[in-house]
């Protein structure tokens, strides 16, 4: 008889975690889906999840997110908090009170990261800033956990068509230094960015899936997703200024910039509450 399978997702929910959590059933793993929302539930959960396992999970697939859309010296303290929070600090400690599980099962560590810790996209670079640490730390636990059999996978995710950056456009834009014509343009350019050049969450999950299931090792990252791959090359291989002039065109922010370049030369820089 063939040993039962386990697989643990967070955000499962919706989007991209709902569709990962529903192929990874289709292909025959039994499937946990939780976001414990604190240290100590994160302990209670790990220890409920030990008795339905049997102390032996075999994917453990870090995947809730959030994001916040903002300049980045005007983001407020509480999204900051939140941000890293959840793409952060809860992945990670979700890893120490599971891994214990995943050893016994020599099973895989997933991370949901981001073509955004790759490109420097204006607006969103708190989320950027959780992509890229996430990224590193799994990068390092790739090593730590090699000896113990286990893979570990960050996913670069490119374009996939999800909501996550649907309701995170700034509430009081009027009061910024970004205040200029063309910015809430450029705004809506990143908050829409997922919705605009993409491919479907089931597409993508499928994609992760057959990665999870693959003998050989794919390799430490995973490219999955609209240009995911090609966007990473190019943040590798192009003169960064060059880089960064493309995207900030692409996404609207150039002539933003531009503008806002030519008021500080006039003195015309200050919020309007200043």
């Amino acid at each position: 008889m063939s040993e039962t399978k386990y697989a643990l997702v967070t955000g499962a929910c919706q989007g991209i975690g709902y569709q990962l959590a529903l192929q990874l059933s289709k292909a025959g793993y039994k499937v946990i889906g939780c976001s414990p929302p604190s240290v100590d539930e994160i302990k209670t959960t790990a220890l409920t999840v030990n008795e339905i396992t049997g102390g032996k999970l075999h994917v453990l697939y870090n995947n809730a997110g959030i994001a916040v859309i903002g300049p980045g010296i005007e983001t407020s303290e509480e999204d900051l908090t939140n941000v890293f929070n959840v793409n952060v600090i809860g992945h990670i400690n979700m890893t120490k009170y599971f891994a214990p599980q995943v050893i016994n099962a020599k099973g895989t560590i997933l991370y949901t990261s981001s073509v955004a810790a790759r490109v420097p996209l204006a607006w969103i670079s708190a989320y950027n800033a959780t992509k890229a640490a996430i990224d590193q730390y799994a990068l390092t636990l790739h090593g730590e956990l090699k000896p113990f059999g286990v893979r570990v996978h960050s996913v670069i995710t490119g374009g996939v068509n999800t909501a996550i950056f649907d309701p995170n456009l700034p509430a009081k834009f009027e009061d910024s230094y970004y205040n200029v014509p063309g910015a809430e343009a450029s705004f809506k350019a990143s908050a829409t960015m997922s919705r605009d050049l993409n491919i479907s969450p089931e597409k993508y999950a499928k994609q992760i899936v057959a990665d999870i299931q693959s003998r050989c090792d794919p390799g430490f990252n995973l490219y999955h997703g609209a240009k995911a791959y090609l966007l990473h090359c190019a943040s590798r291989i192009l003169p960064f200024w060059l880089f960064e002039m493309a995207v900030q065109i692409y996404f609207k922010e150039y002539q933003v910039f531009r503008t806002i370049a030519k008021n500080v030369k006039q003195g015309d820089y200050k919020k309007k509450n200043e």
